[in-house]
């Protein structure tokens, strides 16, 4: 006897046997409890989802010898005709192959004609949209008017090039891709019943390259049996398909979160070996990091859907935000380098080296000394006139993927505005023109907010803390206030939810810094009545901003330009300087 291949032999045969697609079978079985049946139907959906397995189930309910039903009883002549393609009154038709307006009109001449077999003559059109313009309007009207025997099944997976006409006529449903966890529960079902033994990452690995096809999924199957001799194992699939499993990925990633280079460029010389996708690699880390980011931020959202979710809910307690952050955007730049890159692997590897290099918090450190010839490292940090670990900066703003604000108080000297009139002119100001703009500037710095008296003022000295990324961002939407060696910081519900242990301890060391080591922080929740670092440096932005619009109005030199030349001052230019 012949092999049958897995796609075929566990194509459904009832719809209790369908996977993942509920919402269509829900209605479609009510509709057939309870005789309300369409004459057209439009299924669409990616390839490999059930469109055309749902026509022919829906053909057999219809012609079920006992009667129209949900569930055909499947023993009947009927039903075994259609299961095993061979019935008369169901025909099939491939829309890519047959295009003509002459294909159409035979159809529609042939609509007519009473079923010979079963109850009602079922059309079941594939690639439906494969059509052209002249033979859907040939069908237009046998479509909306069909005789009572006949049902149109219609199957796409362009449904946007489908006429409205041709849409407005049928019942549309659109079936879903297949999430890899509804893949992968099917795929060990359908190994079970075949006493094929398997490793379960191999079958996430066979799930994800499905990319949401049932059928593509067991194709896979079916080969990585031949290429495993009968057995399914993570590392033979991933060697078939050319990726890593998710152990590789979870080795890269420990790798990265231990800051541990030597560890991090060994697994990549070891997954290189496979000679990977290595964009598909970082199509699995950006999925991962963005799933950790999901979890820190609503605990408990993480799902199973690749089979990973022990891992992402560790690594959303290992990972700060600031980490998960930018490991996500250096993975996205990472991708859309490779094309550019002159090796793939080099693209990938200065991708993870770049994650470690600018990690928040990473201390700047000088080049490590290059010993060659008879001199060694440590004559040359002898010849160092400051020997020794430079002092630790601020983390660089481009590593951290939030937007800092403005950082420091602004210096005393007064901006100078920039304009754009129309037409294009730009005078010489004189240097008494320039000097008037600063008369508006008092309104950056309200007296209150700034006492003259040389102590720490929160709103105006926040930034001398020198909080980065995160922690920074939240401090500077608080209030504080002080009581002995007790900091108390107000900040409203919404970034407190952001708040976590790892930024409270950030921010207590950065006071502790500045105040001495018996601080100890407390944060409440309320509202901080605008005395935030934030707050403050906004009100300054405008004022600036407003300091520099009034300047430009009444610079005589623009004046004399907009009255000369019919110009117009564009006012979303101007930006002080």
């Amino acid at each position: 006897m012949s092999y049958q291949v897995l796609a075929r032999k566990w194509r459904p045969r009832t719809f209790e046997d369908m996977v993942g697609q509920e919402h269509v079978l829900q209605a479609l079985i009510h509709a057939l409890d309870n005789q309300r049946l369409h004459h057209a139907y439009l299924f669409t959906g990616t390839r490999g989802v059930g469109k055309t397995t749902i026509g022919r189930l829906l053909a057999r309910c219809l012609n079920c010898e006992t009667g129209v039903t949900a569930t055909p009883c499947g023993t009947c002549s009927s039903c075994q005709e259609i299961q095993e393609g061979r019935f008369v009154d169901l025909i099939e038709i491939d829309a890519a192959s047959r295009t003509g307006v002459d294909d159409m009109r035979e159809l529609t001449d042939n609509v007519q004609y009473s079923p010979s077999r079963g109850r009602f003559k079922v059309y079941l059109i594939d690639e439906v949209h494969m059509l052209t313009n002249q033979s859907f309007n040939a069908f237009l009207k046998t479509l909306e008017e069909p005789p009572e025997h006949v049902k149109f099944l219609l199957a796409t997976t362009d449904p946007q090039k489908l006429p409205v006409t041709v849409l407005s006529r049928c019942l549309q449903f659109n079936l879903k891709r297949m999430t890899p966890e509804h893949i992968a529960g099917h795929l060990r079902y359908v190994l079970t019943q075949e006493g094929i033994p398997f490793e379960e990452p191999a079958l996430w690995l066979l799930a994800r390259a499905a990319d949401g096809s049932m059928r593509d999924a067991l194709s896979l199957t079916d080969q990585a049996i031949a290429f495993g001799n009968q057995k399914l194992s993570g590392s033979d699939v991933s060697n078939m398909l050319g990726t890593i499993d998710q152990r590789d990925i979870e080795k890269l990633v420990n790798a990265l979160v231990e800051n541990d280079g030597p560890a991090l460029l060994s697994e990549i010389g070891r997954v290189s070996d496979f000679a990977p996708d290595y964009s598909v690699i970082l199509a699995d880390l950006l999925s991962l990091f963005h799933r950790v980011t999901m979890e820190q931020v609503v605990p408990g959202s993480v799902d199973n859907s690749l089979g990973d979710a022990a891992q992402v809910e560790s690594l959303a307690r290992r990972l700060s935000a600031e980490d998960a952050q930018l490991f996500y955007q250096a993975a996205l730049m990472g991708r859309k380098d490779l094309s550019v890159t002159p090796d793939a692997r080099m693209g990938f590897e200065m991708t993870l080296l770049r994650m470690l290099a600018f990690r928040p918090g990473a201390d700047r450190r000088e080049p490590p000394a290059v010993a060659s010839g008879g001199s060694s490292s440590g004559q040359e940090s002898r010849e160092d006139p400051e020997p020794g670990p430079v002092a630790p900066t601020a983390p660089p703003v481009e590593a951290v993927p939030e937007p800092e604000p403005e950082s420091g108080p602004e210096p005393e000297v007064e901006p100078e505005p920039e304009v754009e009139t129309e037409p294009q002119l730009q005078p010489e100001p004189e240097p008494e023109q320039v000097a008037e703009a600063p008369q508006a500037e008092p309104v950056a710095e309200p007296p209150e907010e700034l006492p003259d008296n040389g102590e720490f003022v929160w709103e105006q000295d926040f930034r001398s803390l020198g909080i980065a990324g995160m922690p920074g961002n939240l401090a500077s939407n608080a209030a504080m206030s002080r009581n002995g060696d007790e900091i108390v910081l107000t900040i409203d519900e919404g970034h407190a939810r952001l708040l976590n242990a790892r930024h409270e301890e950030k921010i207590v060391e950065a006071l502790r810094n500045r105040f001495g080591d018996t601080i100890t922080l407390r944060i409440e929740q309320g509202d901080a009545g605008g005395k935030t670092p934030a707050a403050w440096e906004e009100r300054r932005r405008l004022a600036r901003q407003k300091a520099a619009e009034e300047a430009i109005r009444n610079d005589p030199a623009v004046q004399s330009i907009v009255e000369r030349f019919e110009a117009r001052v564009v006012e979303d230019s101007i930006r002080p300087v």
